[in-house]
């Protein structure tokens, strides 16, 4: 299980612009192969959970989907203890979040599946194989 938190910025037809932040729990399910020597390669499904959604002073009304299912696959490098990886991420089913913006009363929409390229390094703490 993994806590991630974003933060996208968005262009405004004002001219400026707002962040949007979402915080999840993440549960990727992954299935690896192992190439040659240190290199591995990785796919599977990922469960998310929202447990955050703000666009900066506008007041969050209703997202679709609270639970989401996405789909992630990159490649790793272990050197020993340490390990680093590359994966690209990306939200399978359409998941809108609508807002609502007080001083216009306004509404609108974002798309809050994520789609993104994350690198991660590691440390493994056992020794493991050797």
């Amino acid at each position: 299980m993994v806590y991630t938190k974003t933060t996208s910025e968005y262009e405004l037809n004002t001219g400026g612009t707002e962040d949007y932040k979402i915080a999840r729990l993440d549960m990727p399910v992954l299935v690896g192969l192992k190439l040659i020597g240190p290199l591995s390669v990785f796919a599977g499904p990922a469960f998310q959970y929202t447990l955050e959604n703000d666009f900066n002073d506008i007041e969050y009304a209703d997202i679709e989907n609270e639970f989401t299912v996405g789909f992630n696959f990159g490649a790793a490098v272990e050197l020993g203890r340490l390990g680093l990886d590359v994966r690209y991420e990306r939200g399978f089913n359409e998941n809108e979040a609508t807002f609502i913006d007080n001083n216009t009363n306004t509404t609108f929409k974002l798309d809050s599946r994520p789609e993104q390229i994350i690198f991660s390094l590691s440390y493994r703490l056992s020794g493991g194989k050797k």
